[in-house]
């Protein structure tokens, strides 16, 4: 071999390099990516769980009260959001839901874990622990239910409204974001 012939392999195999480095930077950019992804969709799905369970309730206890004829005044409705005295999430076994109203889900903090025993450990503050099997990581929803204003969903409302806006947070220590997923429900009388 000449010395031509030398330098073009020696270029070659600079261009081979570099072009395996960037291959390989490429592969662990799209590796970040879709674990990131992931991540948002199970949390997502998960908020969504939440979210359907407390879609499928009453709009308010004061519906299921007997003792009121008729709706007529949100006045009427209930005066404190959130769980009423004793009702809990779910019951001892997990598989039976007590919540019996939209609003009951105020102030919830549910924990969404994986089924490896490295996770078993109780989060302190948690109303409930539920082991996903599959689950990367674990996954905090923290939910709050307000009254809100009929022509301004994202403010507030002083008082009780026929609105009612679900707000479920969940971070993530896998996730670098959270995810905020606003729901609202409305009492049609």
């Amino acid at each position: 071999m000449n010395l031509g012939q030398m330098m073009l392999v020696l270029v070659a195999l600079v261009v081979l390099g570099a072009l395996i480095l960037q291959s390989n930077s490429v592969i662990l950019e799209s590796s970040d990516t879709l674990t990131s992804s992931e991540i948002d969709a199970s949390a997502i799905s998960l908020a969504a769980s939440i979210m359907e369970e407390a879609s499928g309730k009453l709009f308010d206890e004061a519906i299921t009260d007997t003792t009121v004829s008729a709706l007529t005044d949100p006045g009427q409705l209930s005066a404190s959001l959130g769980p009423e005295h004793g009702e809990r999430f779910r019951d001892s076994t997990g598989t039976h839901p007590l919540f019996n109203d939209f609003d009951d889900f105020n102030g919830l903090f549910v924990v969404f874990k994986s089924a490896d025993p490295a996770d078993a450990a109780p989060t302190p503050g948690a109303d409930w622990e539920i082991a996903v099997p599959d689950l990367r990581g674990k996954f905090y929803v923290h939910v709050s239910v307000v009254y809100v204003q009929p022509n301004a969903l994202d403010a507030i409302a002083p008082g009780r409204t026929w609105h009612k806006k679900m707000t479920m947070t969940v971070t993530s220590p896998s996730s670098q974001g959270t995810v905020v997923l606003p729901w609202v429900m409305s009492f049609w009388n």
